[in-house]
């Protein structure tokens, strides 16, 4: 372990700091009058943005928006760093979460977006609750999803979330953390071949540029053809993020980012659940059935973003941190879908829609720390201002084609008839937050974190093909908070407790004309946290409970409108090993338990009270261990095996029970000198099992194996 100053922070007497370096200075100004100590704790040595070294990350920015360590965070969250994705050979960012507390992905492994459920809610960008580098990374699900190679860091932070990042539905934040540019020379680069006739090269390059001691950069990229255990889906991606920094000293930085990703996929519509979760006297469908039309069926999207970093001290006491990104996503996603079931469980009647959408977004975060000592009472004083603009466009037709045999499929019939769709509509979002937080450190043993939020949103919404305005400045306000303690004994252990919300904004109005509140979320949460003496080995443990209000449901005077006096409750506990056991041997362990339910509804559907949340098992484990043969005399060889268990579920829309399953995941990696070979294999036994039913049923992905071999200098 090594010694990291700390620094405690103090409330800024201006918020016009935020956006003028004339204030700043006037702060920094200020502030010298004062005589500010240092606070030095022991932590990791790492920042919120570093490489994970091992499977451990110390210290975390995403809980409160300053290098933390974890011991002192007072809310759940697990860290995923880029050896782990490597070791375990996610091909998703859900994917890359499938060892860490009661995570599973909406759709099974929806390769065209970022989509999971945790604790009983949904995470994506829809919900407001996907973030890359502090800063909302897409507008909506429709935007694609993220590039595991491009990331240094998976982190889901569990919970109500609000009072840092604003709107968002109460399931907690999943930020991820771009690959950034190093002083130290790295090269890379891969080749990958597997199952589906997947092909992939990727590369990995940085340094100093030239002699340079203040400049460097990266470069990022990957380009795959693949196709998909479903016919005619095909899995082709090209990745591209350049980044530059430059540091011209210890306390200032400033780093670039950009992105460029071209996916070619195709939506997997899934199998109409009577067909899964029911015999069927035609046999079973085939689970490689394609419901689409080939050469119709597309999901070609295109994203690029550029991002800045910039952070300043702007003295020993207080720093100073800006960053800002522009993202635009195109997508062309015409689609055939399943519509209804014939009666012979054979015959599925379908739907076809052209479809082509663009979101643009413009978002920022700035904020001052500041350090300060009162009473004995070391502070770390957060006050921050972010803000954004997000567009989204969606232009849809309604078309006719022919019904499918899902067991003697005839493709290639007619496909016509278009028509313009009245969901087609353009939107747009405005958001400003103001946030305060202070870290406070009384003692040497109780860490206290408080701190509120006030956002301001506003909402419209206009027709494609013209007509009355949708939504016209619909405008929501809410304040949200969050308080939570640590106590760090003197055997180590973390115990604390806290309290979080969040809300989202509920659009339209109810019978009377009366605008809907927003929905919200909160959270009570007891856990502890365990580093083993000896051993880079963190146990961790949690109890919740999540509340979300003013839910719409049927109004139970006219159906046709909504109130808003549902409510939803998730419960549960949740327990995670990860780190070194011996010298030898790597453990990931997990487990949680979880509760999801309606708990209140409306009169007019009294039968969904107590209801579970679809998609919500009951209980999940895995264990992912790694061992290292060295001692055996295979230098440089290493084997892992991974255990999935998911128990039973409820479709989210429709009945029946989804059955509980059981994966087995498999590494194994020879490293010789600058040369390394890996084999990944996912659903080694080659498991049949349904991972999830939404509104259709999608099986679980078959055994699949990738040989990758790099070259590293």
């Amino acid at each position: 372990m090594t010694r990291t100053a700390i620094r405690g922070r103090a409330l800024f007497a201006g918020l016009a700091a935020l956006a003028a370096a004339p204030a700043a200075a006037a702060a920094q100004e200020a502030a010298s009058a004062v005589t500010l100590d240092t606070i030095t704790v022991e932590t990791s040595g790492q920042t919120g943005s570093a490489p994970v070294d091992g499977l451990v990350a110390g210290v975390t920015a995403t809980a409160t928006k300053t290098d933390t360590p974890l011991l002192e965070t007072p809310q759940s969250i697990s860290i995923v760093g880029a050896g782990e994705i490597e070791r375990t050979g996610a091909r998703t960012v859900a994917a890359a979460l499938d060892y860490v507390p009661g995570v599973l992905a909406f759709a099974s492994d929806d390769i065209t977006g970022d989509s999971l459920f945790t604790r009983g809610f949904r995470i994506d960008p829809y919900y407001g609750n996907v973030f890359r580098d502090g800063l909302r990374a897409a507008v909506n699900v429709f935007d694609g999803g993220q590039e595991p190679y491009g990331l240094e860091r998976v982190e889901l932070l569990r919970g109500p979330s609000s009072l840092l990042y604003g709107q968002a539905g109460p399931a907690g934040i999943l930020n991820t953390i771009s690959k950034r540019p190093t002083f130290t020379p790295l090269r890379e680069v891969n080749l990958q071949l597997g199952t589906y006739d997947w092909a992939e090269v990727s590369g990995d390059f940085g340094g100093p540029i030239g002699d340079s001691e203040t400049l460097a950069w990266r470069l990022t990229g990957l380009a795959r053809t693949a196709d998909t255990s479903i016919d005619y889906i095909p899995n082709d991606r090209v990745f591209l993020a350049p980044a530059l920094t430059w540091q011209p000293d210890g306390g200032t930085s400033l780093t670039i980012l950009g992105l460029y990703q071209r996916d070619k996929s195709i939506y997997n519509d899934g199998l109409p659940i009577e067909t899964v979760l029911a015999p069927n006297p035609n046999g079973d469908v085939p689970h490689n059935r394609f419901v689409g039309e080939p050469g119709f069926d597309r999901n070609d999207i295109t994203q690029k973003s550029v991002t800045y970093l910039f952070e300043h001290d702007v003295s020993d006491a207080i720093s100073f941190r800006s960053s800002a990104r522009w993202f635009r996503s195109d997508g062309d996603m015409p689609s055939v879908f399943g519509d209804f079931l014939d009666p012979d469980m054979r015959t599925l009647y379908r739907g076809a829609q052209a479809r082509t959408d663009w979101s643009e977004s413009l978002v920022t975060d700035n904020n001052l720390t500041i350090d300060w000592t009162s009473g004995g009472v070391r502070h770390a004083t957060l006050v921050g201002l972010d803000a954004g603009s997000a567009e989204h466009s969606t232009e849809r037709y309604n078309g006719t084609v022919g019904p499918l045999d899902l067991f003697e499929p005839v493709y290639g019939g007619p496909i016509g008839d278009f028509v313009p769709f009245d969901w087609s509509s353009k939107d747009r979002t405005d958001r400003v937050g103001l946030y305060l937080q202070d870290q406070m450190w009384i003692g040497e043993r109780w860490v206290l974190t408080v701190g509120g939020r006030q956002d301001w949103v506003t909402y419209n919404a206009w027709p494609t093909f013209g007509g009355a305005k949708l939504s016209d400045d619909e405008r929501t306000d809410a304040f949200t908070g969050r308080a939570g303690l640590v106590y760090l004994a003197p055997n180590g252990l973390a115990p604390y407790v806290s309290f979080s919300q969040s809300f989202e904004p509920t659009g339209g109005f109810d019978r009377l004309g009366v605008r809907f509140l927003p929905s919200t979320g909160e959270q009570w949460e007891a856990g502890v946290r365990y580093p083993l003496p000896d051993r880079d080995m963190l146990l961790s443990a949690a109890v919740y409970q999540i509340t979300q209000k003013n839910v719409t449901v049927p109004d139970p005077v006219d159906t046709l409108f909504q109130i808003q006096q549902g409510e939803v409750r998730s419960r549960g506990l949740e327990l995670e090993a990860r780190g070194s056991l011996t010298d030898d041997l790597d453990v990931i362990a997990a487990y949680a338990y979880t509760d999801a339910r309606t708990t209140k509804s409306s009169p007019a559907t009294p039968d969904a009270e107590g209801e579970r949340t679809g998609g919500v098992p009951y209980n999940q484990a895995s264990l992912w261990a790694d061992y290292d043969f060295s001692r055996f005399g295979l230098a440089g060889l290493n084997g892992g095996v991974g255990i999935r268990y998911v128990g039973e579920t409820v479709p989210t829309w429709g009945s029946g029970t989804v059955p509980g399953f059981t994966i087995v995941d498999a590494s194994a990696t020879w490293t010789r000198g600058n040369w390394q070979a890996r084999l990944n294999v996912t659903n080694l036994t080659d498991k049949d099992y349904v991972a999830a039913c939404t509104y259709h049923c999608f099986w679980g992905e078959p055994r699949q194996a990738w040989l990758t071999a790099s070259y590293r200098w």
